[in-house]
């Protein structure tokens, strides 16, 4: 299916642009001196991933390239929001699950290209178009507290089912769906392993059992970490984090009879002003260098790359299973299944 025509990138507001610019407008004396010291390539880029990680890849850019990029955090949800609006400012997004990028594509948000070190990543983890493309994948686990689970008489859980335990009531955090697309993600793996009908009745089960919906996908973990929950739903890269921070009291584990993944991506957005340099942006963040950088933060996380190694503890352990999320099916339901979601669990 073709996407609606993206059109020529539109130009940015004036005041979006340095007061060197407004000063060569009116002072045609000056004109020559003040370009000359206009400021190069300057990005705006929304990130949906860890915010210490999401600095550190600006970070990093800049001093391979000399390209500053101001990274502001936002879920993405969010971050969806923020770039369907008429007067978006960002001229790149990166992280958060591809369904979100794939509604994005949708609505013609995105620049069609295809990235260096695109080669690396297989189908399945980019646009075939080359609207977004796929620079880590994360897998939906339990973040467990067993200090709090050892006071509840309760062990890690290892199947989707010992959420619903009644003694976990009020001890279970998970992103919203609504907001967060971690939480989207619980929801369609929900539906993929039950159906949608017996889904909801399962998520209204959990209902009774979760303190809070979460904002984002990264919160559950620092909530299970403060003790205010006994087991977080969230991509165990955010529990791994935790862990390598000092809680030596959180665990890590998958559901055996199956779980969701998402595929972070990274797209350059239709409207920017710097599509080179949002490009170089992309091809850093699918080399080996941009791909480790995780690692190397202590933020560690799947890379895209299926040629490069990986931390062990967020790889699933043999026996358990990726429930089939098609990405195309899974962004073309969202709208559906969060309303479903809200109806029959939030109501």
């Amino acid at each position: 299916m073709r996407r609606p025509n993206r059109g020529r990138p539109r130009a940015r507001p004036l005041a979006r642009i340095g007061g060197a610019l407004v000063l060569c407008l009116v002072m045609t004396a000056s004109a020559t001196i003040v370009v000359s010291h206009a400021r190069g390539p300057h990005l705006s880029v929304l990130c949906s991933s860890i915010e210490d990680l999401c600095q550190e890849w600006g970070r990093v850019f800049r001093e391979r390239t000399g390209i500053t990029a101001t990274i502001t955090r936002r879920s993405a949800g969010e971050a969806l929001t923020l770039i369907s609006q008429s007067d978006n400012q960002f001229d790149l997004w990166m992280g958060g699950p591809a369904e979100m990028y794939v509604l994005g594509a949708e609505r013609g948000l995105f620049l069609d290209h295809v990235p260096a070190g695109a080669e690396h990543v297989p189908d399945g983890r980019k646009d075939p178009d080359g609207a977004w493309t796929g620079i880590y994948q994360g897998v939906l686990g339990f973040c467990s507290n067993s200090e709090v689970l050892a006071r509840a008489g309760l062990d890690a859980p290892r199947r989707w089912d010992d959420l619903l335990d009644p003694r976990l009531r009020g001890l279970v955090s998970v992103p919203n769906p609504n907001l967060s697309g971690t939480g989207y993600t619980m929801v369609e793996t929900q539906v993929a392993r039950l159906g949608s009908d017996a889904a909801m009745d399962w998520l209204s089960r959990l209902d009774v059992n979760v303190l809070q919906y979460t904002s984002s996908g990264l919160a559950p973990s620092g909530v299970v970490a403060r003790g205010e929950v006994a087991v977080a739903v969230t991509f165990t890269q955010h529990c791994a984090k935790q862990i390598d921070q000092g809680h030596d009291e959180l665990t890590i584990t998958y559901p055996d009879d199956g779980t969701g993944h998402e595929i972070g991506a990274i797209a350059v957005l239709a409207g920017t002003d710097q599509p080179a340099a949002a490009q170089r942006f992309e091809g850093f963040m699918l080399s080996a260098d941009g791909q480790s950088l995780g690692g190397e933060t202590g933020s560690s996380q799947l890379p895209a790359r299926d040629d490069l190694g990986h931390d062990k503890r967020l790889a699933l352990p043999s026996g358990t299973s990726l429930v089939e999320l098609p990405l195309a099916e899974a962004a073309a339901r969202q709208r559906e299944l969060i309303g479903l979601f809200d109806e029959r669990v939030l109501s």
